[in-house]
């Protein structure tokens, strides 16, 4: 997936940014670390790498950004986009999946998936 990645915003980004996550993640708290993960997957989609075939990562930054119902789902895109950050956490010197002080399971991919897919979502706007 990272391979992938790196092919849809180039390797000069990709270097900006496992530098960046280097240099804030290993202090950062998940839930701001995970909305500069999602900042970097939207850079991806933005950069319009290729109209993507099913399977690619390309299909799945469409899919979750189009239908972000599927992050709920654990679909194969969810899958694909977590494998990618995983890698990404471990580049970089994270630990992806974290416990919290009450013992509850939590990652990085998770939240960060989670700001993906509700990038635009401002629920004050709903008013």
């Amino acid at each position: 997936m990272l391979e992938e990645y790196k092919k849809i915003i180039g390797n000069k980004s990709y270097s900006t940014f496992l530098s960046l996550l280097k240099e804030i993640g290993p202090d950062a708290r998940t839930h701001r670390i995970s909305v500069v993960i999602a900042a970097m997957l939207r850079f991806a989609l933005e950069k319009r790498y290729r109209e993507g075939e099913d399977g690619t990562l390309w299909q799945a930054l469409v899919a979750l950004d189009e239908e972000p119902y599927l992050a709920a789902e654990a679909s194969e895109e969810y899958e694909r986009l977590f494998e990618l950050i995983e890698e990404m956490c471990r580049e970089a010197g994270l630990r992806n999946r974290r416990e919290s002080a009450r013992g509850e399971s939590y990652s990085i991919a998770e939240n960060a998936i989670a700001e993906y897919t509700a990038w635009y979502h401002m629920p004050w706007e709903d008013y």
